[in-house]
């Protein structure tokens, strides 16, 4: 459980740090101030901790299979449509 932990951990600080190099592009085409960044950068962190919260009810509800299922059918999803976006 500790190496569990100390993953999920790492992992979060990992993209806590990716979500820097990816602000230089989304200041440049959203044309976000200071304060605008620090909204994204909040957002994200906030729905990371909400999706920990839910998580562990929804793993008792529904079984961890299931969850673990259907969260990996929303990310492929998503990078499904980040691989067919349009760039400018």
């Amino acid at each position: 459980m500790a190496a569990v932990a100390a993953l999920g951990g790492l992992l979060f600080g990992y993209d806590t740090g990716i979500i820097s190099g990816a602000l230089l592009h989304l200041r440049e085409e959203l044309g976000l101030s200071s304060r605008g960044q620090g909204i994204v950068v909040s957002v994200i962190l906030v729905g990371a901790m909400a999706g920990a919260l839910c998580s562990g009810r929804l793993a008792a509800r529904h079984g961890r299979r299931r969850v673990v299922l259907w969260v990996a059918v929303v990310f492929a999803a998503g990078a499904a449509a980040a691989a067919v976006a349009s760039g400018r």
